[in-house]
């Protein structure tokens, strides 16, 4: 046996009983280096890709996933440099806390990685913002900024703390834990089915991962065992609603219905639920019973309506109701009182009968949300369970008052006229339907008319099966060609034709009166009374429910056309009005606006935050990401050509070795099976096949071999001949390759994840 080390090296004795590591074992613990982390990283977002239930789109993996990248290369980047592991991994923190900051600072931070003052303020927001999604929403949430942030920012600690134990403590089996816990989390959220795909994917990238640190083939027992825990994991996630979830709550998955922050996601799922489930009940004084909402929608981009972007204010306590806005001190209006009892309804909102006046029976935890109209929510606790009682105070206003109210002026309700890219035909039709109508309010009761007394059907699955459910203006174009959908289709179609109208108007999501409890005043309100319907803005009257649902509900009486041309005028407001302070102004923006109240300081930076100004944005984001992409799959690449010019530019006395290391990599990483146990001159042997042997880089290959040779055996330092030599060689390799061998060569280099190991060889 001969040693190819450098003859300083050569010179030391082995120890005895060493026996010779078997290089070409990819299995051999020596070789795992860049495997390991690669086999952490694809682990990790396999198990966060089983999180996918939870989250609309995917932003929210693929940002955190090229996040997790960036830290577990910077850390095998850092020890391929021969740095200690504890501080690559701090290296892997460091680059993880840049990354994070380039994703949530939003332009507050300094060349976009730099945190200032600003970017703190902007983190304790989104993480305000966070905490209320992850208490109130339903899955799949909406993946704000905030929630963005907050999986960036654990993925990446994830990924720290997966370096840390799997090659500081070295200890990977117990990198399990972790992935376990991430792919459980959707079998303890109610009604989210795992994600079975997804966890047998991250049990077996986990398997992978203990072979690879191990350094040994699998076994037979090895197998088993994974198996084994590819059915166990989904025994476990599939068992884990009904037998944890259910004794907690009383209701698990298939039983009660909940709600989110917007309620109208899932509310053609509950109804299509099947056998209805008793979700309230209540007694009231209206001989009709009471709709009940839980919340407004406002906002509509055009393919969802959405609640107001609003933070509550701890000051809004349901002791001190505001005045609903709008409606005159003359205008007529009922007293109802109304007790309800909550059974298995989960909402961050408390359904409540409208304008409510006085709420009593609940805790300091429910505030109201703004002026625009009370709805009553909270961040930290469900409407579960929850008994209390509600005064409010709907109008019932007479013609002459309606009449009277069309002559007041009207204040700014820009923010509830919102709607772009509406159809022509959408718009034409409005205008048809309402041609011959005398006033706003006329017009508003002639859409009514049109969908209740026209050629519409109530139909939960047409909608489905035709591919148009849902209340974005696609939807909504298809649904009035149908003239068949559910209250969603309804509500959001008059909803859009009133704001073509300019008549302001919003979404309401709550539940139909239910059924009455023989002739008494009790009511019991099922699933299937979950229901959507608009609601109009009038100065004098304030916000009218309409209910334009065809067989669905009842209509208020006043809800006739009145035949009245609308004279307004300058003075005609109402003193006694409390609109002028409930309904916004164009000079004096109010809580009647779906923006956040000037009282709360956090409001107005939260509303800050989550706007597109201050957000991340979509265009930013994908060139971001694409950017992080290029960098990660370079980052092989560029290591690889650093250890190739080191290597070419060593001089005296290991010029020949490391030229000939770099040919023997090169040819590993092009696909040519080197047996690494060989001798140079078999070495060269099999290399000749591939640059030819009437070549000028034949004639390298032995200038190179001779060289080695001389080196090692005779003390004859080589010259600027090897690394010529060399470069003739490595040409001559990449040439007789082809394409797809020199990008895998390239982008995935066998010699930069496999470590490298003295090479011995017999003979010379």
């Amino acid at each position: 046996m001969v040693d190819l080390r450098s003859p300083l090296q050569s010179r030391e004795a082995p120890r005895s009983g060493t026996s010779k590591v078997d290089s070409t074992d990819r299995f051999a613990p020596g070789n795992a280096r860049w495997l390991l982390s690669t086999v952490l990283w694809l682990t990790l977002v396999f198990a966060l890709a089983s999180l996918h239930p939870l989250f609309q789109g995917a932003v929210w993996w693929f940002v955190p996933a090229l996040v997790s990248a960036a830290v577990l290369a910077a850390s095998a980047a850092a020890r391929a440099a021969h740095w200690p592991s504890a501080v690559a991994s701090l290296a892997g923190l460091v680059v993880g806390g840049l990354a994070t900051t380039l994703v949530v600072s939003g332009g507050t931070a300094i060349l976009g990685v730099i945190p200032t003052a600003e970017t703190l303020e902007r983190v304790r927001v989104l993480a305000a913002q966070a905490q209320d999604s992850i208490v109130s929403d339903q899955a799949p949430i909406a993946v704000s900024d905030a929630m963005l942030g907050v999986v960036v920012v654990a993925v990446a600690a994830a990924a720290v703390v997966l370096d840390v134990v799997a090659r500081v403590c070295k200890m990977p089996a117990l990198t399990g834990v972790l992935y376990a816990v991430v792919i459980v989390v959707p079998s303890l959220i109610p009604d989210v089915a795992p994600s079975w795909a997804w966890v047998v994917a991250t049990v077996v990238g986990y398997l992978a991962l203990l072979i690879v640190s191990s350094g040994r083939r699998p076994s037979r027992a090895g197998v088993v065992s994974g198996l084994a825990a590819v059915v166990v994991a989904g025994v476990v996630t599939s068992l884990l609603p009904t037998s944890l979830i259910a004794p907690i709550t009383g209701v698990g998955s298939g039983t009660g219905i909940s709600t989110g922050v917007n309620p109208v996601i899932n509310l053609g799922d509950d109804l299509r639920r099947g056998d209805p489930i008793t979700v309230l009940s209540y007694r009231s004084s209206a001989p009709e019973g009471d709709y009940l909402k839980l919340v407004d929608l406002v906002d509509f981009s055009g393919t969802r309506w959405s609640p107001a972007s609003t933070q509550l204010d701890r000051r809004n306590s349901v002791d001190d109701l505001p005045a609903a806005p709008g409606i005159s001190t003359s205008t007529r209006r009922d007293t109802v009182t109304t007790d309800v009892s909550v059974n298995l309804l989960r909402s961050p909102y408390l359904p409540l009968p409208v304008p409510a006046t006085k709420i009593t029976g609940i805790s300091d935890a429910w505030k109201y949300v703004d002026d625009s109209g009370v709805t009553v929510r909270s961040t930290s606790e469900g409407s579960q369970g929850l008994d209390y009682r509600v005064t409010s105070r709907p109008v019932d206003p007479t013609r002459e008052q309606i009449v009277s109210a069309l002559a007041q002026p009207s204040d700014d309700l820009s923010a509830y006229l919102d709607v772009d890219g509406v159809p022509a035909s959408i718009t034409r039709l409005a205008s048809s339907v309402t041609a011959d109508s005398a006033n706003p309010f006329d017009a508003a009761v002639a859409l009514q008319n049109y969908f209740r007394n026209g050629d519409f059907s109530y139909s939960e699955d047409t909608p489905v099966r035709e591919g148009y459910d849902g209340s974005g203006l696609d939807m909504v174009e298809t649904f009035l060609q149908r003239k068949s959908g559910y209250c969603v289709h309804f509500a959001s179609a008059m909803a859009v034709m009133a704001r073509t109208l300019d008549i302001p108007s919003r979404i309401a999501v709550g539940f139909l009166p239910g059924t009455r409890v023989g002739s008494g005043e009790e009511w019991t309100v099922s699933s299937n009374d979950l229901h959507t319907w608009p609601e109009l803005y009038f100065q004098g009257l304030g916000w009218v429910p309409f209910e334009p649902t065809v067989g669905m509900g009842t209509t208020s009486s006043y809800l006739q056309e009145t035949g009245a041309e609308a004279t307004p005028s300058a003075g005609a407001t109402d003193p006694a009005s409390p609109s002028a302070s409930a309904t916004p102004t164009a000079s004096a923006p109010s809580a009647a606006t779906p923006t956040s109240t000037a009282s709360d300081p956090s409001s107005t930076a939260g509303a800050s935050a989550s706007s597109g100004a201050g957000g991340i944005g979509g265009t930013p984001l994908v060139v971001g990401g694409v950017a992080a992409l290029v960098v990660v799959l370079a980052l092989p690449w560029w290591l690889r050509m650093g250890r190739r010019r080191r290597r070419l530019g060593q001089g005296p006395p290991d010029a020949a070795l490391s030229a000939w290391r770099e040919v023997i990599d090169t040819a590993r990483d092009l696909g040519i099976s080197v047996d690494q146990a060989a001798t140079p001159q078999q070495t060269a042997t099999v290399l000749l096949a591939s640059v030819g042997a009437q070549s000028s880089a034949a004639a390298a290959l032995d200038t190179l071999t001779a060289a080695l040779s001389r080196e090692r055996f005779g003390g004859v330092p080589a010259g600027e001949e090897a690394s010529r030599s060399a470069r003739a060689i490595l040409s001559a390799l990449r040439s007789g390759s082809s394409g797809f061998e020199r990008a895998r060569a390239s982008l995935v280099p066998r010699s930069l994840f496999v470590q490298a190991h003295p090479r011995t060889a017999e003979g010379a």
